[in-house]
């Protein structure tokens, strides 16, 4: 019974001669999979069963045979059926013309239900040219590669069918065969038997004939990075399955499947064993890595090896085959804080081992209690926090995060100072006179509302300075507004990734902004941050406020300890321009209302912000804005005709 959506033998031949010829991924997964589609509504197979256990793999004694189902999914892999035909291709016509007089004599062992890499072929070379002995563990799998030939008329080809185990067949009187083809691997040959097949039925191959594929070579390197750079270190083979080891393996000969290398000496960091998988099929048919699902990198990620030490191998077979690998780690003992040998700067090398240590989950201790410290040192550093944080995971060597901070910190009397302060800041031992700069007045509304306005604390002056420099960073222009909404990785929504400059260090300093944070602490051993600026342009018919949208920045957790935020606007600001917005007087009931609320953190920050009483403050340029860190606040929609531009200030102690 012949139905029309099944592939015609004129199909299947034109199909064999286009994959010949092709030479790229993208052209032959556009020839394989409508052919394999149809191949596999002919034999009845369900490539993706909605639901599929692999529980027709069988389990032999090196190695898992998976089931036909997996086996045909196989052909989904472009590059590994298209470079396995053309090398066998290759390899049946260089045969050809060693003895054209009689048929290249091929076993394939592992034919799966298609016969995949064999199938297209038989429609190229005629039974004179070709005969194969066809080999499968699964009976199913026979069939079906049966019934194929059979329709599509080529089933000369085949001079034997044989249902057995590969690693295990006896075939009497023994044949001799011109080529030898087994594609029953996993990437590194964990897995699947392809090892012990080979070695076992390359004592069938006549004096000139050829395992298809023809080598395999597995490699080792050392990876990691540098300068965000990956950087690889060539350690040397773990071995190649070749017609030579196979025949080494064959008479128990194993010691071709260990080995050792030495390690260089490097300065100690995280690196990565990679190992890597080639394939030969056949001649200049090579898959490379991560060409095929057969050649992709297998890693052993995040080793602190010893340098100079010893990685010791052996290639284990039995009934899941893999490496075993030897090697020495040696993590890192964290130092004390007041250790100075990171850039000159106390605590900076405990912070970046601590870092190193969380990212490769050896971390075994909670040190939450030094978090204000870890702060600390990246706010007196002048780095801030996120640009901190993301060098720490950066940088794989203690020698790149120095690096990394040595620009912070080249004047030695700078370090000094920082190392003078943090040592005062961790003792407490600070001036204790508290300013008295703010009035009662404006002490009781900040109890009972939980915030202030503290009028110029910059000057105007300071103010545009301080906006130059944003539209320098921005690289916009203030009179033309279609130059404000450029997308840039500077931007995180209205934020601008902008720490650091000589006008923005002299507005933190201005001795009003921190006398009002210390009476408000009622303590004077408090760090500045080293934060950000933001840029809240008026919002258009293309551009839609990002947010951030009303939030804590606080853990809601009761109680919620006393903290403050702050920012201070660059630019006149009205209520309608952007302008920060919180809940007055909501640090007075948090506590309660959090303990009512019964609900996750996430939960309780996802709320309908327009059925609270939310307040948008209007300020002018140089006003500083500092609030209770357990109200909730956010920007706000810019619908102005002019950017709103602020600079965010804050301080904290560390105990």
């Amino acid at each position: 019974m012949c139905n029309s959506k099944w592939l015609s033998r004129p199909e299947l031949e034109i199909y064999a001669r286009a994959l010949l010829d092709c030479s790229s991924t993208g052209y032959a997964k556009q020839l394989i999979d409508p052919v394999l589609q149809r191949l596999c509504q002919q034999i009845g197979l369900d490539l993706h069963p909605a639901i599929f256990v692999d529980t027709h793999a069988t389990i032999t004694a090196y190695g898992k045979a998976v089931s036909p189902t997996t086996a045909a999914q196989c052909a989904e892999d472009p590059d590994r059926g298209r470079v396995f035909i053309q090398g066998l291709f290759q390899a049946i016509v260089d045969q050809l013309q060693q003895d054209p007089n009689r048929p290249v004599k091929l076993l394939y062992a592992g034919t799966g239900p298609l016969g995949w890499l064999v199938l297209p072929l038989l429609t190229v070379f005629d039974a004179s040219q070709l005969q194969v002995t066809a080999l499968d563990i699964h009976p199913q799998s026979l069939q079906s590669f049966k019934t194929l030939t059979e329709y599509f008329a080529v089933a000369d080809r085949i001079s034997e069918w044989v249902c057995a185990d590969a690693t295990l067949w006896h075939p009497e009187p023994r044949p001799t065969f011109d080529l030898i083809l087994s594609e029953t691997m996993k990437h590194l040959l964990q897995q699947e038997p392809q090892v012990e097949i080979f070695s076992h039925l390359q004592q069938f191959l006549s004096a000139k004939g050829q395992l298809i594929p023809q080598q395999i070579k597995l490699d080792a390197w050392l990876e990691w990075r540098e300068h965000d750079k990956p950087q690889l270190h060539y350690l040397g083979p773990l071995f190649t399955l070749n017609k030579q080891l196979c025949g080494e393996l064959a008479v128990g000969n194993l010691s071709g499947l260990s080995g050792q290398w030495p390690l260089p000496d490097f300065e100690p960091r995280p690196v990565d064993l990679k190992l890597t998988t080639d394939i030969q099929v056949y001649g200049t048919h090579w898959l490379r890595e991560n060409q095929s699902q057969l050649t992709i990198p297998r890693y052993k990620s995040g080793l602190m090896l010893v340098p100079g030490s010893v990685v010791q191998f052996q290639y284990q077979q039995g009934t899941y085959p893999d490496f075993d690998f030897h090697y020495q780690q040696q993590w890192p003992e964290l130092v004390d804080s007041d250790d100075h040998s990171c850039a000159g700067v106390v605590h900076a090398k405990r912070l970046w081992q601590k870092i190193q240590l969380k990212r490769l989950r050896k971390l075994d201790q909670d040190y939450s209690n030094e978090w204000l410290l870890d702060k600390a040192v990246l706010d007196l550093c002048g780095v801030g926090l996120e640009p901190g944080i993301q060098a720490l995971y950066r940088c794989h060597r203690l020698s790149e995060f120095a690096a990394f901070l040595q620009p912070y910190v080249a004047d030695p009397s700078v370090r000094l100072q920082i190392n003078q302060q943090l040592k005062s800041l961790s003792q407490a031992k600070m001036p204790t006179a508290i300013p008295q700069v703010l009035t009662e007045a404006q002490l009781e509304f900040w109890r009972t509302q939980g915030y202030l306005v503290i009028p110029a604390v910059l000057s105007k002056e300071q103010c545009q300075q301080s906006c130059k420099v944003i539209w320098q960073y921005l690289q916009a222009d203030p009179a033309q507004p279609e130059s404000w909404y450029q997308s840039t990785e500077k931007m995180q929504k209205i934020m601008l990734q902008l720490f650091r400059d000589p006008v923005l260090d002299a507005n933190r300093q201005q001795p009003l902004i921190r006398q009002v944070y210390e009476q408000l602490w009622q303590r004077t051993d408090l760090v500045m941050t080293t934060d950000r600026v933001s840029f809240n342009p008026p919002e258009t018919k293309s551009w839609s406020f990002p947010g951030p949208d009303m939030h804590w920045d606080v853990m809601l957790k009761s109680p919620v300890p006393f903290g403050t935020q702050g920012l201070i606007y660059l630019t006149d600001t009205t209520e309608q321009q952007g302008a920060f917005c919180c809940v007055p007087g909501f640090h007075l009931q948090i506590d309660h209302w959090i303990n009512s609320q019964n609900k996750t953190e996430f939960e309780m920050q996802q709320q309908d912000w327009s059925a609270w009483p939310v307040k948008a403050i209007a300020a002018k340029a140089g006003d500083l804005i500092i609030w209770h860190q357990a109200l909730p606040h956010g920007a706000s929609v810019n619908r102005a005709a002019k950017p709103r531009m602020v600079q965010y200030v804050n301080t904290y102690p560390l105990q």
